[in-house]
């Protein structure tokens, strides 16, 4: 922008205006067992000492960080999980969100395969007395608005799932049939036909098959080696 179009904002006052707090929470899920489950922490400190909650933290203006570093800085710091899918889910501003002052938080969603958490040495941060995975059909009784985020977050994904490829974010880069579909059924809470729901994946994605797995993973019950697949992206038309 050329200098005579800038504003001039020497005597401009930054303390004219009230500044509230600004937060990311991430809610981090897995399936595990079939089921999909959420990772939270308890509360080590007030407000909300020994409740569960979504990890997250404030942002550090100082940093100059943007918010979707902000929340990779805190999924590394309260979880040390790294390199995986993180999106942004919805903004929070209630005034009586959090009894502390008026705090603004961005939350997010990480999703993870639950093999690749397991390689990952996972640490709950400070502030956080354990971490624990909970089922969302069986959460805790949770801090400040998280209940309502964890509710937003179920009907995000199970929109999501149904127009985008989210679900191979919740499966290894190599994996069967029935484990993708168990991701989807796991998500929307139902039983699918399995003949229709393969239609319905190989005319949205590109489905490669794999000959070769890991040795654990070539033998069935049958003897039979089983069908592994690799996502290779959305089909075009």
């Amino acid at each position: 922008m050329p200098e005579d179009l800038k504003d001039d904002l020497s005597n401009y006052d930054e303390n004219r205006y009230k500044k509230p707090s600004v937060t990311v929470d991430i809610a981090i899920c897995t399936i595990i067992g079939g089921i999909l489950k959420v990772l939270l922490i308890k509360r080590k400190y007030p407000p909300y000492r020994d409740c569960w909650a979504i990890p997250g933290g404030f942002l550090e203006v100082d940093k100059k960080e943007t918010l979707e570093e902000t929340a990779m800085r805190e999924l590394r710091e309260e979880t040390n999980l790294h390199d995986i899918y993180l999106e942004q889910l919805k903004t929070y501003g209630d005034p009586e969100r959090d009894p502390r002052t008026r705090v603004i938080t961005v939350a997010y969603f990480a999703l993870i395969p639950w093999e690749a958490f397991q390689e990952q040495k996972i640490t709950a941060d400070s502030d956080a007395k354990e971490a624990q995975w909970f089922s969302f059909r069986e959460l805790p009784e949770l801090a400040f608005d998280h209940k309502e985020i964890l509710s937003d977050l179920l009907s995000r994904l199970r929109g999501k799932i149904l127009y985008s490829p989210i679900a191979f974010a919740l499966v290894p880069e190599r994996f069967t049939w029935s484990r993708l579909q168990s991701v989807y059924e796991s998500v929307l809470g139902k039983k699918m036909i399995t003949a229709n729901f393969r239609r319905k994946i190989m005319a949205s994605y590109k489905i490669r098959q794999i000959t070769k797995g890991p040795k654990k993973e070539r033998k069935t019950r049958l003897g039979r080696p089983p069908i592994l697949l690799k996502f290779d992206g959305i089909r075009q038309f």
